[in-house]
């Protein structure tokens, strides 16, 4: 989920950007120094909105820097647990299938990529009992299971349970569930 947060903070302006118009200086320096940084241990900043209020410089002593009290609006991205998100697989391996879901890459563990028994052949994930491959470029949807902020953001996905995967393939039913034609 995304979700625009306000944030105020005092934007430095070297000595040699006085010159420039100061607003698009600004505009720079927040972006260089917000975008990709976790806020509140819980998400992720991943752009400028705009910018609400910038008050007056300040010079401190010692420091030929100009400060601006500025307030301004940022998109976030705020995984929530349990959140069905769409994403496109950029990588596959013996571990899992990684998947980009925006801002960020989740990782759908092996175990949790299908609801079948899976094997890694040729750059692919493959269902033994299905024959469903997972290849790098497919599109799929995914539920947020895990979300860890520690140093950066990482999340874990599942695609077992059901309308959930690989878009586009039919699930097929489990043996046994098939209705019989009657006599």
């Amino acid at each position: 989920m995304y979700e625009v947060i306000t944030l105020r903070d005092k934007i430095r302006l070297e000595p040699k950007s006085i010159s420039d118009k100061y607003e698009d200086v600004i505009k720079q320096n927040i972006r260089q120094n917000y975008i990709g940084r976790i806020v509140e241990e819980k998400m992720i900043i991943v752009g400028l909105v705009g910018i609400d209020e910038i008050g007056d410089g300040l010079i401190i002593p010692n420091d030929a820097a100009i400060y601006y009290d500025t307030t301004f609006r940022m998109l976030a991205f705020y995984p929530m647990l349990h959140e069905s998100i769409k994403g496109q697989v950029s990588n596959i391996s013996e571990i899992g299938a990684i998947i980009n879901i925006g801002p960020i890459d989740g990782l759908a563990h092996i175990s949790q990529v299908m609801d079948d028994f899976v094997d890694f052949s040729k750059n692919s994930l493959v269902g033994r009992r299905t024959k469903v491959s997972l290849k790098t470029g497919d599109q799929v949807l995914a539920n947020v299971i895990a979300i860890s902020t520690k140093g950066m953001m990482k999340v874990g996905l599942t695609m077992r349970s059901p309308g959930l995967g690989k878009l586009g393939v039919k699930k097929k039913e489990k043996a046994g569930t098939e209705k019989k034609p009657s006599k």
